[in-house]
């Protein structure tokens, strides 16, 4: 472990700015049983910006059936709490990322590139399996974090670790460890943690390689998202492995789970996978304005 490495990523960490002022009010009344939607109205009303995002989510299909939604009233009415919640802290990651990482623009422009795939497809199998659409989304999103704050504090030495071709996340994450003492699922949780993030996110984020040692509580949601995490990465390499079967590709990214996927009755079969990875494919062209409106 290289001491003078994982200190400067630490520091890195520390140095981030604090979340606008915004999205701790909209944490601040959506935590509160007692708030109500005029209270979180005008909570966001002063961020124009932030409004503006809200409204095109509200008028569009992305969390259910498209309205003619003009105020920030009817917005919150039609999307409900959770989603606008989670929309704000979606974007706000993104918009803090876009500002620091300008000078890896072409590596971090990639990194985007999976991370909306993932979340799309995370957003896909809540639909499926009943959980919260706009917070699996959003921790399919933000799943690889930790892997921004290495680039960004140590890019010459991360960079070829990021950019190495290998389907092994074992391997990738031990590499990060061997060279900084800590690994990307780590450090995404100190940003998080330190933005006081919910805790379901903070688990998707931390145990998306290692769901089975999630706390028993949240152990579905990184669960979940190492399954998109794969389908994802099955996508982007579908012309490669087109006479493998897609159960087969699967499951080498992803031996010794079934016992999990059991555990929250999660059927994986090659139909299943042939259905998520078809739906997904038509996301990624359907809803690729949702990446811009959250940039915006």
């Amino acid at each position: 472990m290289n001491h003078r490495h994982i200190s400067r990523i630490l520091k890195q960490v520390d140095s981030l700015p604090p979340l606008p002022a915004t999205v701790s009010r909209v944490l601040a009344i959506t935590a509160d049983p007692e708030s109500s939607a005029d209270d979180l109205v005008n909570g966001i009303l002063p961020d124009q910006a932030m409004c503006a995002t809200i409204l095109k989510f509200a008028n569009s299909a992305f969390f259910g059936i498209p309205r003619n939604v003009a105020t920030m009233n009817k917005a919150v009415n039609v999307l409900g709490f959770n989603e606008v919640h989670n929309i704000v802290l979606g974007k706000a990651v993104f918009n803090s990322f876009q500002i620091i990482g300008r000078e890896n623009k072409k590596t971090i422009n990639g990194f985007w590139n999976h991370s909306f795939s993932c979340g799309l497809s995370a957003k896909i199998l809540a639909k499926d399996l009943r959980y919260s659409q706009s917070e699996l989304f959003i921790g399919g999103l933000i799943h690889d974090i930790g892997k921004l704050i290495l680039l960004i504090a140590l890019p010459d030495i991360y960079r070829p670790i990021l950019e190495r071709e290998t389907d092994d996340q074992v391997q990738h994450r031990q590499a990060e460890t061997d060279t900084f003492g800590i690994d990307h699922c780590q450090v995404g949780f100190k940003i998080l943690n330190r933005w006081l993030f919910p805790e379901r996110l903070l688990a998707s984020v931390a145990y998306h390689h290692q769901p089975d040692q999630c706390p028993e509580e949240h152990k579905v949601y990184p669960t979940i998202i190492e399954i998109s995490d794969a389908l994802s990465h099955l996508l982007s390499m579908k012309e490669e492995h087109e006479a493998e079967s897609l159960l087969s590709q699967f499951s080498s990214l992803l031996p010794d789970r079934a016992a999990l996927w059991q555990e929250h009755n999660l059927k994986i079969d090659e139909e299943q996978l042939q259905s998520w990875m078809k739906t997904l494919e038509t996301s990624l062209e359907e809803d690729s304005g949702i990446r811009q409106t959250l940039s915006s």
